[in-house]
C-alpha cells in the first residue's frame, strides 16, 4: 500500500510539474502540436520514418516512436541509425519538412528542406529541387494508411517498449502489402507472357504446316 501511494504522490507531482500524465497506465504519452486546422493536437508518442524515394511504391526502410516531444531535427539521426544497424546503404539524400530545419548533414546525408530557392541557383535547380520536396509529400497519405488500415492509431501493448513493437509492426504489414502486389503483378505478367507464348507458337507452327 506504501508503494502504490508513492506512485499516486509521483503522478500527481509530475501532473503540476509541467509533465502531464494524460492516461494512467501510460504515463509516456504526450499532446502533441499538429498546426493543423481540423485537429491541432494528438496524444500519443512522434513516430517518424524514411521510405524509399523511387516512384511507385514506397518501401519503409526505418521507422522509430520517441518518447516524449523531441524536436523535428533530432528525428533524423536515430533513423539513420537504425538503417546502418540493419545493414542498409543511406541514401545520398534526404527530403525532410521544414521541421528539420538547421539541420545541413548528418551521417554524411544531405538534409534538403523546403524553402526559397538561391538567387544562385539555375531554373534547372529550382525545378528539381521543387519536385523532390513534391515527392516528400507522398509520406503523409503512408502514416494516414499506418494507422487506419495497419492500427498504429491506437498502441494496445504494455510499456514504453509496446509503442516502438507496434510501429515495427505496422511497417511491417506495410511493405509485405507491398512485396505481395510486386509479386502479384509479376505473376500475372508470367502467366499472360506464358499463355499468349504458346498461342504464337501453335498459329506459327500451323502456318509453317
Amino acid at each position: 500500500m506504501v508503494s502504490d501511494h508513492n506512485e499516486v504522490r509521483k503522478l500527481h507531482f509530475q501532473a503540476f510539474n509541467g509533465h502531464k500524465i494524460y492516461i494512467l497506465h501510460k504515463p509516456f504519452t504526450r499532446c502533441i502540436a499538429k498546426g493543423k486546422a481540423h485537429k491541432q493536437y494528438e496524444f500519443g508518442n512522434k513516430v517518424g520514418m524514411i521510405t524509399t524515394g523511387r516512384k511507385g511504391r514506397k518501401i519503409i526502410t526505418a521507422i522509430k516512436a520517441f518518447l516524449g516531444n523531441p524536436y523535428d531535427g533530432d528525428t533524423i539521426d536515430p533513423l539513420l541509425a537504425q538503417m546502418e544497424a540493419g545493414w542498409l546503404r543511406l541514401p545520398q539524400e534526404l527530403i525532410y519538412d521544414r521541421g528539420g530545419k538547421g539541420r545541413k548533414q548528418i551521417r554524411g546525408v544531405s538534409i534538403i528542406i523546403p524553402g526559397k530557392p538561391k538567387a544562385k541557383d539555375t531554373p534547372c535547380q529550382k525545378r528539381q529541387k521543387r519536385n523532390k520536396c513534391r515527392a516528400r509529400a507522398a509520406i503523409e497519405p503512408i502514416f494516414g494508411h499506418l494507422k487506419k488500415d495497419f492500427r498504429m492509431e491506437q498502441n494496445y501493448l504494455w510499456g514504453e517498449k509496446g509503442i516502438q513493437i507496434n510501429a515495427y509492426l505496422a511497417a511491417t504489414a506495410w511493405n509485405l502489402k507491398k512485396m505481395m502486389e510486386e509479386l502479384k503483378e509479376k505473376f500475372l505478367y508470367f502467366i499472360f507472357d506464358w499463355f499468349f507464348g504458346w498461342i504464337k507458337y501453335i498459329l506459327w507452327h500451323n502456318l509453317i504446316l
